[in-house]
């Protein structure tokens, strides 16, 4: 792999990708590099389901296994509902499907759900074109090239560590202390 960094020259690393792939032939390993570019989408994806399509302090309600499961298939189904809008806009449209919004989509159908219960076919369809139309009006801007040079982390903290055998460093702060003594009351009696 070249890595080209925004300041000084090129420089070319090997890497070395572990998988449980093991067939060459169906998964090369130049097309297996080129996907782990798109790592982060699956991360994305995550965090729709997980934390967007819930909303913020949502709980799982049920407490026994079987419920959980169903609880979990139900946000699971919403979810893949929820795309199936945002394939068909990059579909028709030839946009990549990176760029479509998923919040966008999910305030769609927050607002047009509810209007729909009892719709005939032309009204669900007019409805979809609509939020096809919405969803294409707000896209995202395309992504970034997340091939990022490995380089360390900067460490956050930038105090100096202390050895345990060093002895500490005087400071600037000066302390000037004190003491007064108050002489003792007697008791007050009641």
């Amino acid at each position: 792999m070249t890595i080209r960094p925004q300041a000084g020259p090129p420089r070319t690393e090997t890497f070395r990708l572990v998988t449980s792939l093991l067939d060459h032939q169906r998964a090369p390993a130049h097309q297996l590099a080129m996907a782990y570019h798109q790592r982060w989408e699956i991360e994305n994806g995550f965090a729709e389901s997980e934390n967007r399509l819930r909303g913020a302090g949502f709980i799982l309600r049920s407490k026994a296994p079987e419920l959980i499961y169903q609880e979990v298939y139900a946000l699971l189904t919403v979810y893949q509902a929820l795309c199936a809008p945002q394939m068909y806009a990059a579909e028709h449209s030839g946009v990549d499907p990176d760029r479509i919004s998923f919040s966008v989509t999910l305030q769609l159908a927050r607002l047009k759900v509810a209007g729909q219960a009892a719709a005939d076919a032309i009204t669900l369809d007019t409805a979809r074109r609509e939020v096809v139309t919405e969803i294409l009006a707000a896209l995202l801007p395309a992504c970034r090239n997340r091939q990022w040079q490995r380089i360390k982390k900067p460490i956050k903290n930038t105090f100096v560590v202390r050895k345990r055998d060093q002895p500490r460093t005087p400071s600037n702060v000066h302390y000037t202390l004190r003491v007064t003594r108050y002489p003792t009351r007697p008791a007050e009696t009641r």
